[in-house]
């Protein structure tokens, strides 16, 4: 059947479900029932004991869940978020890793995400050593330079900052990751950077993607002060749902690392994209920046070449 690699990949790679442990799946009226049913059925095979927890649909991407859903995601051993918005850097996440639950952010994803040969069949163990090279060099910088084709060039400090990886493996108490996304980044040190960010993959969670035309960020001063294109609405329309004067910060620059990802309809698939990176805006507290905003929305580019102290380390997916 395909998809059945897919949800075997999730269940035994990345969560490697355990016996008789609680598996909490958070959904809300747009999740995929098809997804539900997948993991409901491949947990219960594994022993394990699914809870399918609905709640409303998030009102912004890192909004906190009700109080009994949080009180749920703390007494799991592992908690699969399927939201239709993104929840993973709210505070209840972050208190149900901090006492060992362990976390997958997986919003929004559908059943062609699943998709044999797609982005969560790939080998995430193999994958890693690349992320985690990429982390360790975030660590070590002091400068990074983002460009694209585009016309992405934007600049800035990383002194003190350390590598923030995602590898899409949480089998440890506590681990908290987002599979298809693989990823390697940092928050920039805040009012550090300047620059223009060209987004003509996607505004993650904001309208359907990927973008018919670029949306364009002017940052300075470590803010976005600017923003420009026909999708621009998009971007400007979230932010005033914030209502958050602190969104306006660059909170993450990350690269990509998934080979079976595509730009598509799927957001999750998207950020995860080998040769695509990522900014955000907002809330840095999960990334190693300091600025506690309401949300954390993620802009997604092709084609990024990353450079780290004035030297290339990637460059359309290619490690240099």
């Amino acid at each position: 059947m395909d998809g059945e690699v897919g949800f075997a990949n999730v269940l035994d790679r990345c969560l490697a479900v355990r016996e008789g442990e609680q598996v909490v799946l958070l959904t809300d009226e747009g999740t995929d029932p098809a997804v539900v049913a997948g993991l409901v059925a491949g947990i219960e095979h594994r022993r394990g004991v699914p809870v399918v927890s609905t709640m409303p649909v998030p009102a912004l991407p890192g909004a906190e869940p009700p109080d009994d859903v949080a009180a749920q995601m703390r007494g799991a051993g592992a908690v699969i978020e399927l939201t239709s918005l993104f929840i993973g850097s709210s505070a209840a996440r972050r208190a149900a890793t901090a006492i060992g639950v362990r976390y997958l952010a997986m919003p929004g994803v559908r059943l062609e995400t699943f998709r044999d040969d797609g982005p969560l069949t790939v080998d995430f163990d193999r994958i890693r050593g690349d992320a985690e090279r990429i982390g360790d060099a975030w660590g070590a910088a002091s400068r990074f330079r983002l460009t694209t084709p585009g016309g992405t060039d934007l600049r800035g400090s990383v002194e003190g900052r350390p590598g923030r990886v995602l590898h899409g493996l949480a089998r440890e108490d506590g681990a908290y990751m987002a599979p298809p996304d693989i990823e390697a980044g940092t928050a920039p040190v805040e009012s550090s950077s300047s620059g223009v960010v060209v987004v003509d993959a996607d505004l993650l969670f904001m309208g359907e993607g990927p973008l018919p035309s670029p949306v364009v960020l002017h940052i300075a001063g470590g803010s976005m002060v600017g923003v420009e294109g026909d999708e621009a609405g998009r971007l400007e329309e979230m932010l005033a749902r914030c209502d958050d004067d602190r969104m306006s910060n660059l909170a993450e620059v990350s690269m990509a690392f998934n080979p079976s990802g595509r730009v598509c309809g799927v957001a999750m698939e998207t950020e995860s994209a080998l040769g695509t990176a990522h900014v955000a805006l907002g809330n840095s507290i999960a990334y190693g920046g300091t600025v506690d905003a309401i949300a954390h929305l993620d802009c997604v580019m092709n084609d990024a070449t990353l450079e780290l102290d004035g030297r290339p380390v990637m460059a359309a997916g290619v490690l240099v």
